[in-house]
């Protein structure tokens, strides 16, 4: 069932990338809609370049190979070969075990990069993807801010919660599941969250 959560927001994503130019603005310091439209290309296809995008010290060859996939291919071009395929991410192999959420929560990052920076309309999402991404969230936060937060809970306004840290101080932070998704990855100035500290 996830999986075709996956690949109707990969559809989302696309649907968002279409909307705006190649040089519209993200959320993703320093990446236009060209930029993430590349970047999901290169997860999908690219093993070379994955390396680079966690070690900074690898950046030039994924720089590098980013700027040739630019030559080969238009910005709508590459928008709809991203919309013909499924979901799946080759740099994540074993997302399958875990329910294709890792990939959901991907394109749900990016799309939300792309519809908050340039205003765009959006549908409320279902709670079909807001229990995927729920499930999601709670795996991101430990991985993304496990060092970063030294005491963190996420929680709903529907009462789940989840300890990502158990140490004190702690941090509250509420709000529906695609919104925790949104601040997890970093995008804390757009997510509609409440901070309790």
């Amino acid at each position: 069932m996830t999986a075709d959560l996956r690949d109707r927001q990969l559809r989302q994503c696309c649907d968002a990338l279409d909307q705006v130019s190649a040089d519209a603005p993200t959320l993703c310091a320093g990446w236009v809609a060209h930029d993430l439209a590349i970047h999901l290309w290169t997860l999908k296809h690219d093993p070379l370049s994955w390396p680079g995008i966690a070690l900074p010290a690898l950046a030039a060859t994924t720089n590098r190979r980013a700027d040739r996939i630019r030559r080969r291919w238009s910005y709508g071009e590459l928008v709809a070969r991203l919309r013909a395929e499924r979901g799946d991410l080759a740099c994540m192999p074993f997302d399958r075990f875990g329910g294709h959420r890792h990939a959901l929560g991907e394109y749900f990052v990016h799309t939300q990069d792309v519809v908050r920076a340039n205003g765009l309309r959006q549908e409320e999402p279902s709670q079909e993807l807001e229990d995927a991404l729920w499930l999601r969230v709670q795996v991101a936060a430990r991985q993304l801010l496990r060092r970063r937060s030294p005491g963190l809970v996420l929680a709903t306004e529907g009462g789940r919660s989840a300890h990502v840290t158990g140490r004190t101080p702690m941090t509250v932070v509420t709000g529906p599941p695609s919104e925790l998704m949104c601040w997890v990855y970093g995008r804390e100035a757009v997510a509609e969250v409440t901070v309790r500290h």
